[in-house]
């Protein structure tokens, strides 16, 4: 896969330039380095890669951290070769959505006293630390309280707000933002590059925006796209849309219209050809958007004015709020476009 294959395996290869900064700054000095980090940021935005780059660069063999020469890990010695390939015994990744439970923490805390057995630091990377449960937040507490001097804890998360303060204050909290179009292009170049393949400005420009800021749908989509279609700015517009005539607007159409049965017949045929859920709802919520504008007469940029004439501003409103929570319950669901098709049929069915 892609997204595993280009995985950043160092700071400068981080493609986001204020993060690659935070990171040289932040380990700048090895005496004052943090006993436990707070990674917060949306999925697919590099927390977890940051995590290993972390780890590789306190531990490498070659690399004196913190001297002037650099703090970039050398990626050929042993130590960075096992991290990489994730076989380090002082490095371990817990996936906090699985393994939750107080018994499960209560197991890393009686690790944790021991020293490490390869490399200078032992590393505990613990993704979806939201998911954890009261207990078991209670028993991470007590090890960050009085941590062992040679552990560090990397703490990932997409919902910081659901932590405990007492856990958050006594981390060093990096924030990782949706990446901006011109990272997630530059991100599918440094791909492009390394499978030798030609892809256009523009085909790449619209792989980034259906990728939504993240790098990894960015990857998934290029490798998707690279296997079912040809890499020309038209096949691909038409890979991400999944129709080569209807444009969003007729779905936008339909929805407005209150003709469900209509508009989840085209979802249906989306979904079949390969569509992206994503995209499809941020489209229609771009296309809203201009239609409410138009409907007020700040700018006339919604072609279909004559749909607008029986829909008020109310109803433009109602239908933007229930694709927005649309789109935020993409991330939830096991079917791509099944939050779309909630949508259609809650707005069709609303009466005003």
């Amino acid at each position: 896969m892609y997204y595993r294959t280009y995985r950043p395996q160092t700071i400068s290869e981080i493609d986001n330039l204020d993060r690659q900064k935070l990171f040289r700054d932040m380990l700048k000095n090895p005496s004052h380095l943090p006993h436990a980090f707070l990674f917060v940021g949306p999925r697919g935005t590099g927390k977890t890669s940051s995590a290993r780059i972390l780890a590789k660069i306190i531990n490498c063999e070659n690399t004196v951290y913190g001297e002037k020469k650099g703090i970039e890990p050398c990626n050929t010695c042993g130590t960075c070769r096992a991290i990489t390939a994730g076989r380090f015994l002082d490095v371990h990744e817990l996936d906090a959505a699985s393994n939750r439970g107080v018994d499960d923490i209560r197991a890393l805390r009686e690790n944790v006293r021991f020293a490490p057995s390869e490399g200078r630091y032992k590393v505990y990377i613990i993704d979806e630390v939201h998911m954890l449960t009261k207990e078991a937040f209670n028993a991470l507490l007590k090890t960050l309280e009085e941590p062992p001097k040679n552990v560090v804890f990397i703490l990932a998360t997409t919902e910081a707000d659901k932590l405990p303060q007492t856990i958050v204050s006594r981390c060093m909290r990096v924030s990782f933002q949706k990446a901006k179009k011109d990272e997630l292009i530059f991100s599918l170049k440094r791909i492009t590059a390394g499978e030798n393949i030609t892809v256009s400005e523009d085909a790449l420009a619209k792989i980034a925006h259906a990728a939504s800021g993240s790098f990894r749908d960015a990857a998934k989509l290029l490798e998707m796209a690279v296997r079912n279609t040809d890499l020309s700015s038209e096949a691909m517009r038409v890979f991400l849309m999944g129709s080569s005539q209807d444009e969003p607007n007729t779905l936008l159409s339909l929805m407005l219209q209150k003709d469900i049965q209509g508009a989840l017949k085209y979802l249906r045929e989306f979904e079949n050809k390969g569509g992206n859920g994503r995209w499809l709802t941020e489209e229609l919520l771009n296309g809203l958007h201009a239609a409410i504008l138009t409907k007020t007469g700040i700018e006339k940029t919604f072609s279909d004015t004559k749909l607008l004439k029986n829909i008020n501003q109310k109803e433009l409103a109602l239908c933007m709020k229930k694709l927005l929570e649309a789109y935020a319950m993409a991330k939830y669901s096991p079917i791509d476009i099944l939050p779309l098709m909630i949508a259609v049929v809650e707005y069709g069915e609303q009466k005003m």
